[in-house]
């Protein structure tokens, strides 16, 4: 198998009811949540992804996009942006997952190219992001696609959950 999916072989499309199965794949994994302070419950799931349509539905204040490779189209991942504020400064916070099997393919970093050129676009002036200061993947996909290195900061997450991450934020001015 090929190690890099050339760009041109990558989309993004809104994110839509048929793509709960790629939400499912990677948000119940303990591996892939090992950064994200664990495994989503089916029941969060569910509530992610209604809250995943209903930003597809206005991508004006946010929007997820599932991520296709190849010539098929065939769904690999998820991306997107909402509205967020960091020390004053608004603008959008952006996060990505890439199932297991396509991960280390470039992929994740191709996706959010696309994404921070249709930011680019309109919209607040910059883009944040809060990888773990453990997730050495994420962090690097920032530094490549041109992310400024802020701080680090405990973060909760998930929302509301009382759990802490230590986290880098990075940002990206549009």
């Amino acid at each position: 198998m090929e190690s890099v999916i050339p760009a041109d072989n990558i989309s993004i499309r809104p994110y839509s009811e048929r793509d709960k199965w790629v939400l499912e794949k990677i948000l119940s994994d303990p591996t892939q949540m090992v950064y994200l302070n664990g495994p989503e419950s089916p029941e969060k799931l569910s509530k992610r992804h209604e809250e995943y349509l209903a930003m597809s539905a206005d991508p004006h204040s946010g929007c997820m996009y599932t991520i296709t490779a190849g010539s098929d189209a065939n769904p690999v991942g998820n991306v997107g942006y909402w509205e967020a504020e960091w020390n004053g400064q608004k603008g959008w916070e952006t996060g990505w997952f890439v199932l297991p099997q396509f991960q280390g393919k470039g992929i994740a970093n191709s996706a959010m190219r696309l994404l921070i050129n249709h930011l680019a676009l309109f919209g607040p002036r910059f883009l944040f992001a809060f990888p773990s200061v453990n997730n050495l993947p994420s962090n690097a996909i920032c530094k490549k696609l041109g992310f400024s290195l802020i701080e680090e900061t405990e973060l909760e997450y998930p929302s509301k959950s009382g759990l802490k991450l230590h986290s880098n934020v990075w940002r990206l001015e549009l």
